[in-house]
């Protein structure tokens, strides 16, 4: 894939899951108050241990509003780009591993620490990108065509890949179809929740797991769409707007929906 659909990709992640974490954070301590938590849901732990859980929200918003705003500026190709972008990312690690690591008195249990993780592993993998990506971050097309030579994707090759992406945006269309279907039929939530897993075989009955595999398949569309963005022709520059706009929507929500 072309540096420039990198970092275009790298670019909407850090977008969809600041502005992800914004929300994430703000909502609860405007249900809950001010004050984070109240005092009876405070988990059990040190003194120490609870003063850093009602600091951590406000830390969190910070860094996930550097982490947004990093996403903006790495599209922009500003100056400062990589240095707001290495700042973020190390930011959101630190803020993830935090409750894990600093606040020792708290219990978690395996589903919940495995749920945690996934956080941290993806500032960690962004980073590892964007590190790959700062030797030719700032180099024109020209540039690294002579540094790399030419290398292009056949535009039959392309299309196929524009279409591969049309095929894996189907799938997360088709889930929130059936949960859209299932909210139509059930009575009440529990119903609802229950109709729609009945869609789906066992091994994805999880709590979590359909929303991840749309993720999955969400960013998959993503790449192979920023791949084929060479392609020209207004017919096929629709086409990949077509995938690329309710693919970042519909990650969008599938990462907001896992708050």
């Amino acid at each position: 894939m072309k540096k420039s659909a990198w970092i275009l990709l790298i670019g909407i992640l850090c977008i969809v899951l600041g502005a992800r974490g914004i929300i994430n954070t703000i909502l609860p301590l405007l249900l809950h108050g001010m004050n984070g938590m109240p005092k009876k849901e405070l988990p059990e732990g040190s003194p120490e241990a609870i003063r850093w859980i009602l600091r951590l929200p406000y830390i969190t918003i910070f860094a996930n509003i550097i982490y947004l705003m990093a996403g903006i500026f790495f599209l922009m190709k500003k100056s400062f780009s990589l240095k707001i972008m290495y700042i973020a990312l190390t930011l959101s690690i630190i803020c993830r591993i935090v409750p894990i690591v600093f606040i020792s008195s708290i219990q978690f249990s395996i589903n919940s620490l495995i749920f945690i993780l996934i956080g941290p592993f993806i500032d960690v993998s962004l980073l590892f990108g964007v590190y790959r990506l700062s030797k030719y971050y700032y180099k024109s097309d020209d540039e690294l065509i002579k540094l790399f030579g030419e290398y292009t994707l056949t535009p039959r090759l392309l299309k196929i890949f524009l279409f591969a992406g049309l095929f894996c945006l189907s799938i997360p269309v088709s889930i929130y179809g059936l949960w859209i279907h299932a909210a139509n039929l059930g009575h009440n939530q529990a119903e609802r929740v229950l109709l729609f897993k009945s869609y789906f075989p066992d091994y994805l009955k999880g709590r979590f797991d359909t929303t991840l595999l749309s993720i999955f398949f969400c960013i998959l569309a993503i790449i192979l769409c920023s791949t084929s963005m060479s392609l020209s022709g207004k017919f096929w520059k629709i086409i990949n707007y077509i995938i690329l706009i309710p693919s970042s929507l519909l990650l969008f929500l599938n990462l907001f929906s896992m708050m």
